[in-house]
Parts: structure tokens; C-alpha cells; sequence
């Protein structure tokens, strides 16, 4: 299997991040924790839990993001694979290996992952969303 690091951007998740990071198969060779300004013990907990914390000041999923993928780019040796995962357990760390499969088996280059079975719930994405996301995968299909 190939190098594999996950980013789980946390806010306030002192009470879920150790499950998450615990649940998280051993294939995986680095959980790196980014605390967005959090006011509970979430740092506390991620780090007793075995993972790399660092802590992103600005709030915002984005900035959190952003901070784990400049960590692992500016490493002499990053990961072949990152997974995103929420720290709020939304995301089931066990299906790791369903999610990462058709990358390691040289199937495609990008997975997304989605909790439910349809592609977004009712509501969930305004137009503008929709079609940027439409237009985006459109522009892959053509390009890529």
C-alpha cells in the first residue's frame, strides 16, 4: 500500500477526535490534526491520541485544509495519498480502505467521498453551487 496521510480539520472536537483518530486504520502512516481555534481540548485530545497536531489561527474549513497541505507539501518526502476526514465522526475512518482502494489500484487519481447514496441532499447547494460543481466536472471530463 502506499503512503497514505489523512487531514482532519477540527473544530471544538475534543469529544469525538480521539474515536475518529483511534478508528483509523493502520495502513495509514500519518493523522494530522488541524486545531482551527478551538476553545475546548481539542489539541489535548488529538495529541494524546497519537496524531501531528498544528494549529491554524484563521477559521475557516478552507484555512484548516490549506494549513495540513502546506505541512505535507513542504516535506522532503510527502505522501503519495491524503484523505480529508471530518473529526466529528460524520465520516466513518473504517471505510478508509473502500475510499483509497481505486487510487491504490491505479483505477483513478481522485476520490470524493459522500455520506449518503444520492450526490447532496435537498438544499444543501445553492444554484450558483450546482453549476459551478456541474461546470467544474465538465471541464475535467474535457481536459483530463
Amino acid at each position: 500500500m502506499r503512503d497514505i496521510s489523512v487531514i482532519i480539520p477540527a473544530f471544538n472536537e475534543a469529544d469525538s477526535i480521539a474515536k475518529v483518530i483511534a478508528d483509523i486504520p493502520e495502513v495509514v502512516s500519518e493523522i494530522i490534526v488541524i486545531d482551527n481555534n478551538s476553545t475546548d481540548n481539542t489539541s489535548i485530545a488529538a495529541t494524546a491520541a497519537g496524531a501531528t497536531v498544528l494549529f491554524e489561527p484563521q477559521k475557516g474549513y478552507g484555512y484548516a485544509c490549506l494549513k495540513g497541505i502546506n505541512y505535507l507539501s513542504n516535506r522532503s518526502n510527502p505522501p503519495s495519498i491524503v484523505v480529508f476526514m471530518d473529526g466529528d465522526y460524520s465520516d466513518y475512518p473504517e471505510d478508509l480502505h473502500e475510499i483509497v482502494k481505486p487510487i491504490t489500484d491505479g483505477e483513478v487519481d481522485f476520490v470524493i467521498g459522500a455520506r449518503v447514496k444520492e450526490l447532496r441532499e435537498d438544499g444543501s447547494m445553492t444554484p450558483q453551487q450546482v453549476f459551478g460543481n456541474w461546470l467544474a466536472t465538465f471541464l475535467m471530463k474535457i481536459l483530463f
